[in-house]
């Protein structure tokens, strides 16, 4: 008897244990909570969760419900899908459910499209509209909308467009696309403001596209939506630019100062009309456009507007040179430590810009480069020279510091326009790289070891003064002179004379003292 007391005792408690609250009592409970609610429905039976929450084990028991509340609108009902949770039999919380409403007319399907088609790209998604080519379809609802009033001015559903993309480097895929699009506006029966959608990549059934083949030639030809756009935004930008008139380079040097004076004096509206008019066609523009830049020009275009100021306190009117070939200058900065590199190319209409390199200084960098003129130099020469082009076994005089020597062409550097050229009298097997610039052609100079009579026939007598029949100029020690090198224009100092030529000291540290040809020299 004693057993049977303990085992009905025993199941009496896990009842208790157990035990769900009914569906009236729930009822009650979620309308008590809530006077608007006018109806309540359960969703299945609800079950039982042995959860360890806060040290201790505990029996829940979750029961799914949805409520249904009048709102001021006629027809139209408020409905929340939530969870009720128990225990013992107890109330314990409401789980975070969902709300949408019923009742809500369809939005009016004209207005719908007219805001779609004010973003396509946004509806389509940038992903896609990339790759787009050709018109869209006319944006419809699928068999299925299902249209969900998520707020009184917020409804989503489900739309379908065709349209062809591009898949991989020579296919073109046409085929229906299907997107999940929510709209918002101010409030109920407001205007449509805005909406966002998404891919329903689920729903898109790739075998039915029509795929067609191309050559990757011919797909690269082809013009996407976004191109069309960038483009169409680019020549507006262009349109609204100032018409600026800029002259026909003969030369990379040409371009390059004229393109540094354009930076240094103008302002970013005709500094960026300059850019549209004088980069490279092919190398700083998409594919048949002549206003889309592509993003390699952008970024060194923006990098110079965004950094004016730096980009003129860094740097002198006439910057001293770093480097200097056909295609390409190196200028230095006016503390000679950082450069900055143009480059350029030849073109049939003249030279044109294809990048600058230019690393920006920081604002404490300002002080130290500001009003710092001892490195900046003169005015340069920009007069075009028509350059001589050699080859072995061609009669040439090489104009060096000591003199101008007759030789012969031995062999051609073309990627640095210079000559290695063997001297008349010379030992046999010496040879010289010249530049370029420092050859005449034809013997109009001396062999090594023989005098030539337009030699002036005064020697190291004066070493405060002197004049070279080699130079419409005389100079001076104590005089300061810019000197022509390979390197371009450099500022010094003459410091001696001898044999006819002068020791020059330049401004700049790191280059050394050097004897220097008067025919080399030209007065600051």
């Amino acid at each position: 008897m004693k057993k049977l007391l303990l085992l009905t005792t025993a199941i009496a408690v896990s009842i208790l244990t157990f035990a769900q609250p009914s569906q009236g009592t729930m009822t009650a409970k979620i309308k008590g909570d809530d006077s608007s609610i006018t109806s309540v429905e359960f969703i299945g039976n609800g079950e039982i969760r042995k959860e360890y929450d806060d040290g201790a084990w505990h029996n829940y028991f979750y029961q799914s419900y949805k409520s249904k509340s009048n709102t001021d609108y006629p027809g139209i009902t408020y409905v929340y899908s939530g969870v009720i949770r128990y225990e013992n039999n107890q109330f314990d919380q409401y789980l975070i459910g969902d709300s949408y409403y019923e009742g809500v007319p369809d939005p009016d399907w004209d207005e719908v499209v007219a805001l779609l088609n004010t973003d396509i790209e946004g509806y389509v998604k940038n992903n896609h509209y990339v790759d787009i080519v050709g018109e869209l379809s006319d944006i419809e609802l699928t068999d299925d909308p299902d249209f969900v009033w998520h707020k009184l001015n917020s409804v989503s559903f489900n739309t379908k467009v065709t349209y062809s993309e591009k898949q991989g480097y020579t296919e073109l895929a046409t085929g229906e696309r299907y997107y999940r699009v929510r709209l918002y506006s101010d409030g109920y029966k407001e205007p449509w403001k805005s909406f966002n959608s998404s891919y329903l990549k689920d729903k898109v059934d790739k075998n039915s596209f029509e795929i067609k083949e191309y050559t990757s030639e011919e797909i690269e030809a082809m013009k996407t939506l976004w191109e069309i756009d960038e483009e169409n935004k680019a020549a507006n930008i262009l349109a609204s630019l100032p018409k600026i008139e800029v002259p026909t380079f003969q030369s990379g040097k040409q371009l390059f100062y004229y393109t540094h004076d354009i930076i240094m004096t103008k302002d970013n509206n005709e500094i960026l009309a300059y850019f549209y008019a004088v980069a490279d066609p092919e190398k700083c523009f998409v594919k048949c456009s002549s206003s889309l830049m592509t993003k390699d020009a952008k970024e060194w275009v923006n990098k110079i507007l965004d950094n004016i100021e730096g980009y003129r306190i860094a740097h002198c009117q006439y910057p001293s040179i770093a480097e200097e070939k056909d295609h390409k200058i190196r200028f230095y900065d006016r503390k000679n430590s950082r450069m900055l590199t143009m480059y350029g190319e030849k073109q049939e209409d003249g030279w044109k810009l294809t990048e600058i390199e230019f690393a920006a200084p920081r604002e404490d960098e300002y002080a130290g480069l500001r009003d710092n003129d001892a490195n900046c130099q003169g005015e340069p020469d920009l007069t075009y020279r028509e350059r001589n082009v050699y080859k072995a076994g061609d009669k040439v005089t090489g104009v060096f510091s000591n003199g101008e020597y007759n030789g012969t062409v031995d062999m051609a550097d073309p990627s640095r326009n210079r000559y290695q050229i063997m001297l008349v009298n010379d030992k046999p097997g010496k040879k010289y790289w010249v530049d370029e610039v420092n050859i005449k052609p034809g013997h109009v100079g001396k062999n090594i070891g023989e005098s030539s009579s337009s030699s002036n026939n005064s020697d190291e007598n004066n070493s405060s003064s002197s004049s070279s029949s080699s130079s419409s100029e005389t100079f001076k020690v104590g005089d300061k002179v810019i000197v022509k090198t390979t390197q371009g224009d450099k500022k010094g100092k003459i410091i001696k004379y001898a044999s006819h030529k002068y020791l020059v000291k330049f401004n700049d540290p790191r280059l050394g003292d050097t004897w220097c040809a008067p025919s080399n020299l030209s007065h600051q």
